[in-house]
């Protein structure tokens, strides 16, 4: 816990030093890492990542046990991803789940499977979702193709910047796909 606290206090130090920095020209911080002045109270334990899929996998499971079993206060955790379209498959900073597709009508198909196994596996584990509803999906996207980037260190950001990050080409199914979305997650 000590090594914890270390950690914290030296983000925090650093974080007003960065604050600090940008409102003077100069400041100067000292910490005291051998005074204690009072416990610890956690106020807010969150993290969050791109890849969705590999939450309700093995390692996923895995991984999220350990960070929930760390925190004294429930972990809150926000993934991206969540309303991208494809089937599911995980890579690096990209995710899948594949709730909203149209069918050849254009009429819309909710599918909330992989939507559901990964909230199920944080609220499993006593984590608190903080639900990220962005990204669009294919089938809204005013330019769906290329839809999945293949994201790799030093990419530039038109390469990155695909089918996903599009506004969608019909406001009104937006709207109501949104608010279905938020209605049944």
């Amino acid at each position: 816990m000590k090594t914890f606290k270390k950690a914290y206090l030296l983000l925090f130090s650093l974080t007003a030093f960065i604050h600090t920095t940008n409102a003077q020209s100069k400041a100067n911080i000292e910490v005291n890492f051998d005074k204690n002045i009072a416990p610890m109270k956690p106020i807010w334990a969150w993290f969050g990542y791109d890849e969705p899929n590999y939450t309700y996998m093995k390692d996923g499971q895995k991984l999220l046990t350990e960070i929930s079993k760390l925190s004294p206060v429930p972990v809150y955790v926000r993934a991206h991803n969540l309303l991208t379209s494809g089937d599911g498959t995980p890579a690096l900073k990209w995710g899948s789940t594949n709730a909203y597709t149209e069918d050849a009508k254009g009429n819309p198909v909710y599918n909330w499977k992989i939507v559901d196994q990964i909230f199920d596996t944080y609220v499993k584990r006593g984590m608190k979702p903080l639900a990220q509803i962005g990204f669009m999906p294919e089938a809204l996207s005013t330019k769906p193709q290329p839809y999945q980037h293949k994201w790799k260190p030093g990419a530039r950001y038109d390469e990155i910047l695909t089918g996903w990050a599009y506004p969608p080409k019909d406001y009104k199914k937006w709207a109501i796909w949104y608010t279905s979305g938020l209605n049944i997650v």
